[in-house]
């Protein structure tokens, strides 16, 4: 069959609809040709076992089929599909099914997929912009420079390795510690855990600049990016290199691929920001003495808390040994000490510029340092319209942390030769002293503390980031994502598909083969008509699926009775997901969806009065 045959408001049978989904899909998967030549395969071919219960079989891989489960289960359960609805669907939906089936292509192409990464669109919009955001709050920034000063770790009273969280004034805003063995709730495989092990092992040798770097990207990532249901993010080695703009292997004149090093770099970064545990002190209490640091107990701290926790990881395996050879991506989320900088009205966003990752980190840390102090001042002295108060030299010293084994003239000749290469790569926009530096006072005794270092100098940020920093900067994923589709579909997971026989995968499905019936049917798309009101306009007689599957309509005075099946068609009708619907209830989002799928093994009564009154509750609500 030509699909250009197939009529926009055709009712479709599985056939058809199977060369629909996928022609009208496609589109999302262009870069993937590998995937599209196995789904293009799958969709105009019918096998015994299709053609017989005309629903998908265990040939037919899993993404297609999840890809055909979101179509009839979810988007359109319990409705006739046409070729236009389709299309709708793709258009409105495109990101969510993006989300939906990244688990599958992982399992199902996983040697093609581990070096693919989903924020691939996001990378690309930060190079063509050459910035990113990152919060602006102090605090936030202190947090982010701890990870960058391993020899302040020392070992505490505990046996970790720890050390204050400092401001510029020197007074303690909280305390940081090394846990790199302390538990985390990571599924691995014996080599997996292997492999986390020996990037744990490095976790002190692992704090530098370019863990800053990792620190800024991933909390950029978590910001806009679409998240799993327990608010993990996809990170990829691919996502730093490319950012960092390290060079691919070649062979020959071929481009080839990054190197493993550089991905275990990166990687064994990560894993040590999962290791630093993190407690702030409490605003209310005031800080002693720094001189006095020694004494713990003169703070009031809250409880350490991890800064980032890790879910599951990618590794690549060798395809002709088997072998792993590394960990290519990592499910990772900032905790709740990090977050209120990152989500909610406080925040305060600001541009950091994209020149932070590609400075080295090891010849040009002082450029990193100051680029991102530069940032975070930006955005202060724009709220308060104080952009032309100077800067002193001490303090942007500090800030910059050049080596003690340079003497003063050299001091100097770094801290000038930074600003005009910050000033050449388009960071700044000018810099310049406030007064004449004496050159007469330089080299005598005592110029470098007595005098230079006590100078002012005024340092302008860039036109963009000046008009950046001017606004509300309200950073939302830029994908349209429906966390009440994905929720749907976790009962269509890879687990649970890749291994379900066809009598299991029928249980889950529609009676798609009524659509036949009706094949050449046409219908505007705005009065898109269920199953069970079809069948009424087919049958005068009245229609029962089961026992339990009335049709339910609440605007008639009818006794509301506790069924998965009225359950799910209450929160459809209000439009509101799972998780809502039992914060609502009181109970856990877990039991209610175990319960709309069957698969609750005991029967609690305290629930189900909980659900049955909240029923009742929207039921009359409906009615007034």
């Amino acid at each position: 069959m030509k699909y250009e045959t197939i009529l926009d408001h055709q009712i479709l049978n599985y056939e058809i609809l199977k060369i629909c989904i996928f022609e009208e899909t496609k589109r999302l998967f262009q870069d993937r040709q590998y995937i599209l030549e196995k789904w293009k395969t799958e969709a105009y071919r019918m096998t015994e076992d299709e053609v017989r219960y005309q629903s998908p079989c265990n040939a037919m891989g899993p993404s297609f089929r999840a890809l055909f489960f979101l179509f009839t289960q979810t988007l359109y359960f319990e409705k006739y599909i046409t070729k236009q609805m389709i299309n709708e669907a793709v258009e409105k939906y495109a990101d969510t099914i993006k989300v939906i089936l990244a688990g599958h292509f992982i399992h199902e192409f996983p040697n093609d997929e581990v070096k693919r990464s989903v924020n691939e669109e996001k990378i690309d919009d930060v190079l063509k912009r050459d910035y990113i955001y990152s919060s602006m709050d102090m605090d936030y920034h202190l947090m982010r420079d701890i990870v960058t000063k391993k020899k302040d770790f020392k070992e505490g009273e505990e046996g970790y390795l720890a050390t204050e969280i400092k401001d510029n004034r020197g007074k303690v805003r909280g305390l940081a510690e090394l846990r790199p063995f302390e538990s985390q709730n990571i599924d691995l495989t014996s080599d997996q855990q292997e492999m986390w092990l020996e990037l744990i092992e490095s976790t002190i040798h692992s704090l530098d600049e370019m863990t800053a770097d990792l620190f800024d990207l991933i909390t950029y990532l978590w910001m806009v990016s679409p998240k799993s249901s327990d608010g993990y993010i996809e990170f990829h080695s691919n996502d730093a290199l490319r950012l960092r703009n390290l060079k691919k292997r070649t062979s020959k004149g071929q481009v080839l691929d990054f190197r493993e090093e550089d991905r275990f770099n990166i990687m064994k970064r990560v894993a040590a920001l999962s290791s630093i545990w993190i407690s702030l002190g409490d605003q209310k209490v005031k800080v002693v003495n720094t001189q006095e640091i020694q004494d713990n107990e003169l703070y009031k701290f809250k409880d350490f808390q991890r800064m980032f926790e890790i879910g599951k990881i990618r590794v690549a395996y060798d395809k002709k040994s088997g072998e792993p050879k590394g960990i290519y991506a990592v499910q990772v989320k900032p905790t709740s000490i990090l977050t209120p900088y990152l989500d909610g009205p406080n925040r305060s966003l600001g541009l950091l510029d994209l020149k932070v990752f590609q400075y080295s980190h090891f010849t040009q840390r002082e450029h990193k340092r100051l680029t991102r102090y530069l940032n975070l001042q930006w955005k202060i002295r724009t709220i308060k319209r104080t952009l032309q108060q100077a800067f002193k030299v001490s303090t942007l010293l500090k800030v910059m942390d050049i080596s003690t084994r340079y003497n003063g003239v050299q001091k100097r000749d770094k801290f000038e030769n930074v600003l005009d290469e910050l000033q050449k790569d388009g960071v700044i926009k000018s810099w310049d002293y406030t007064e004449s530096v004496n050159e007469e006072q330089v080299g005598k005794k005592g110029w470098f503390q007595n005098y230079w270092s006590k100078l002012n100098l005024t340092i302008l940020p860039t036109d963009i980031v000046v008009k950046e920093n001017q606004k509300k900067l309200l950073v939302n994923s830029n994908y349209t994502i429906d966390e009440k589709i994905i929720e749907r579909m976790e009962e269509f997971s890879y687990e649970k598909i890749a291994y379900q026989s066809n009598e299991e995968l029928l249980t889950i499905q529609s009676e798609i083969t009524r659509s036949e019936i009706a094949a050449s049917v046409e219908y505007e798309l705005d009065k898109q008509i269920p199953i069970l009101e079809l069948q009424k306009k087919m049958d005068p007689k009245p229609t029962t699926i089961g026992s339990e599957q009335q049709s339910f309509d609440f605007n008639i005075s009818i006794e509301v009775t506790l069924t998965p099946e009225n359950m799910k068609e209450m929160i459809d009708s209000l439009n509101m997901s799972i998780r809502q619907s039992a914060e609502e209830m009181g109970i856990a989002h877990t039991t209610l969806s175990r319960y709309i799928r069957k698969e609750n093994k005991r029967q609690n009564k305290k629930n189900d009065e909980k659900m049955l009154n909240w029923l009742k509750e929207k039921a009359r609500k409906s009615k007034l």
